[in-house]
């Protein structure tokens, strides 16, 4: 298409800042944005070297605290800073340019192109971003430049020597909006948030970085740092056909991103009654489902939903009975962006192929331990004697004890192998049949007062005893 005519000016397409902040605030909410924060402050800590990969807590001696008062905001770290080159031409950018790659040294979550603008957009008007890595900074946002639909540089000042004498950074932002400001007023608002970080900083707080939450009187007075929450599964010994509840396994390569699941049971499993009971009332449900991690960042945590596998492809839909079962996917690569993860790093972009190919494992996992609570429902009172000497095996232990496992191909996937454990089947299971049928409450009551003197006893002793009576009856009548 050729311009026609002559030339008499250009239009303007540039977007208003006004209208720049708001969309890029619209669909983010509050704890998103702090969270990413917290993963820039991780970014600071691989950027520098200085991870101890290798060991088992490469974090140690990092920490981050936010401050969160209604009237401004605090988050400092002794994570390695930001560069200053990279101040200069990437990080306070509105974006990535293309031009800054991504590299080994830099292979986190955070990546450094929206996240510490937009968390300071979405939390007020006036901001200072304080760094010191090879050469200490101060970047300022002042109201009227938020103001100022013109995308002006801001300007860096020297950071004075006394500031920051551990290399890292803090973000203080104050003028905060009112929905902000109203948060940070709210303990419940706070305590809610302290658990996200928790469960999404789980791995990454387990690895020894250590963030502390909370006004600046409980950080005063010494409040101690988040404990991450814990991912454990049940164990048994073998018996002598050599069955046992133990993790499905699964490790190696997803293209370029490395994978590692585990899969089965974090708690006894719920007889019948009570697993619809616990769908009635969905007690404590909490602990069961799926969880995904990306570079040790969770981004899914206890999903019970068709995202992780659950109803699809003769998966059944989570229920009560299932409660036992969790697992845990972790995907790590160097490159970020070959990570499945959407840009609020709150959930998994499901289309990616290796998300679909990791979701194929998840949904064989989920299907053979729905199947195992299956048979065992049908003998409750069996139950017991399948955990005897049984113990629970943490993150950490699962995974230094893959090479002692007989892992075998996956069809399909090349790169992947698994560990299937033979998990214990009930001895009766061939023989017996559940019984199973409804009847009116007041009549349950009445035999169990019969049977029992308390009609409060539960309605499936009550059954049992019924089908025994009468059994013993017929029995008796032959005779």
């Amino acid at each position: 298409m050729h311009p026609q005519g002559k030339s008499i000016g250009s239009a303007t397409a540039a977007p208003t800042k006004d209208f720049f902040v708001r969309m890029l605030t619209r669909d983010i909410e509050l704890p998103d944005a702090l969270l990413d924060l917290l993963d820039n402050c991780v970014d600071g800590i691989v950027r520098a070297g200085e991870l101890k990969t290798g060991s088992p807590r490469p974090y140690e001696g990092y920490a981050a605290t936010i401050t969160l008062m209604p009237g401004h905001f605090v988050i400092q770290d002794n994570c390695g800073g930001i560069p200053i080159e990279t101040a200069r031409k990437y990080a306070f950018a509105m974006g990535r340019p293309p031009e800054a790659t991504t590299t080994d040294s830099s292979a986190t979550v955070g990546m450094y192109g929206i996240g510490m603008k937009r968390a300071i957009f979405k939390l007020g008007t006036e901001a200072l971003v304080e760094s010191r890595n090879d050469e200490g900074f101060v970047v300022e946002f002042t109201p009227d430049w938020m103001r100022d639909d013109k995308w002006d540089d801001l300007p860096m000042y020297e950071l004075a020597a006394d500031k920051l004498t551990e290399k890292g950074t803090r973000i203080e932002v104050f003028e905060l909006n009112a929905d902000v400001s109203a948060a940070f007023s709210s303990m419940e608002w706070i305590d809610e948030f302290r658990k996200q970080v928790a469960r999404h900083y789980s791995l990454i707080i387990g690895k020894g970085f250590r963030v502390r939450i909370g006004s600046q009187e409980e950080l005063d007075a010494g409040i101690g740092p988040i404990s991450p929450e814990p991912f454990k599964l049940l164990q048994t010994t073998k018996t002598a056909e050599g069955a046992q509840i133990a993790p499905y396994v699964y490790v190696g390569k997803l293209g370029s991103v490395d994978v590692q699941i585990f899969a089965g049971l974090y708690r006894q499993l719920l007889s019948e009654e009570e697993a619809d009971e616990e769908e009635e009332t969905h007690g404590v449900s909490d602990d069961a489902g799926w969880t995904v991690a990306c570079n040790d960042r969770v981004v899914i945590w206890k999903d019970k939903t068709r995202l992780t596998g659950w109803g699809e492809a003769s998966v059944p839909n989570y229920h009560g009975q299932f409660i036992a079962i969790t697992g845990i996917v972790l995907l790590r690569s160097k490159d970020p962006k070959q990570l499945p993860l959407t840009t609020t790093k709150r959930g998994i972009d499901a289309a990616s192929n290796v998300y679909s190919e990791a979701k194929d494992l998840m949904r064989e996992a989920t299907k053979s331990l729905t199947s195992f609570t299956n048979k065992w429902k049908k003998f409750p009172d069996r139950l017991e004697g399948m955990y005897q000497q049984s113990q629970y095996v943490d993150l950490d232990t699962l995974q230094s004890s893959i090479t002692e496992l007989a892992m075998t191909a996956v069809r399909k996937l090349p790169e992947i192998k698994k560990f299937e454990p033979k998990y214990p089947e009930p001895e009766q299971a061939r023989t017996s049949v559940r019984v199973s049928f409804v009847a009116e409450k007041t009549d349950v009551a009445t035999l169990a007062k019969h049977f029992f003197g308390d009609q409060r006893a539960k309605p499936g002793e009550v059954g049992e005893q019924a089908f025994k009576v009468a059994l013993d009856g017929v029995k008796k009548r032959k005779k």
